[in-house]
């Protein structure tokens, strides 16, 4: 069962939004999603209360990691295919390295400054607590609500610094769509999305499945994840 964990130093870099398109694009493909929700708001705690959740995803409530290890068990009576642990805004967050094992941390981060001082902060920690465990953590930053028709000078200013930092970036972005949004007023999926009519659904899901599809290829090359 490979776990994932989504950090950031920085809220609202849109971790959960990421954390969510990740578990919904994995469902899809067949296989069953547990997310843990360590965030003190349960952003996705309020998601899955919504109508039309996929029933190959579930959501365990950690409000802190010492609730960490019991969310976990409870996940696994579902006997999931997929951990996805969306960990607090902050650098408490971090610590759920203390508690599990991750096969992958993602950093989302928008094209700013902060955000990308925040990124860097995120992959020194990974590093040192994949020092410290004995077994490197494999970690990416995701670039998060890029525009869709351009990309802008100070992204490309990102990038380029977080390659001199030596972090490593996965090569699709998450771009700025309403229908990432209204996941998290609506509930449910994509097909929901299109059923009660929201708008731009299409090219929202073409890219949440591109950006699957790197994960996928990211954590198995040979094709059978």
């Amino acid at each position: 069962m490979p776990n994932i964990a989504f950090i950031s130093p920085k809220g609202g870099s849109g971790k959960t939004t990421a954390a969510l398109l990740l578990a919904l694009g994995l469902s899809e493909r067949g296989p069953r999603v547990a997310m843990i929700d360590s965030d003190p708001n349960k952003p996705l705690v309020h998601w899955a209360s919504l109508p039309h959740r996929p029933e190959r995803v579930s959501v365990h409530a950690a409000p802190t990691v010492q609730d960490l290890r019991d969310a976990v068990r409870e996940a696994e009576r579902r006997t999931p295919q997929w951990l996805i642990v969306d960990t607090e805004g902050s650098e408490r967050g971090a610590m759920v390295f203390a508690a599990l094992q991750f096969d992958l941390v993602l950093t989302p981060l928008a094209g700013s400054q902060l955000d990308l001082r925040e990124a860097i902060k995120a992959a020194r920690m990974a590093e040192a607590f994949g020092k410290r465990s004995g077994k490197p953590l494999r970690h990416r930053a995701l670039l998060t609500r890029v525009p869709p028709a351009i990309r802008p000078r100070m992204i490309k200013t990102v990038v380029a610094e977080l390659h001199g930092a030596g972090v490593q970036l996965l090569l699709t972005p998450l771009l700025e769509k309403e229908a990432f949004r209204a996941l998290f007023q609506l509930g449910g999926g994509f097909e929901s999305l299109t059923d009660q009519g929201v708008f731009g659904v299409g090219p929202a899901r073409d890219n949440a499945d591109r950006y699957v599809d790197e994960i996928l290829g990211l954590l198995d090359p040979t094709g059978d994840a």
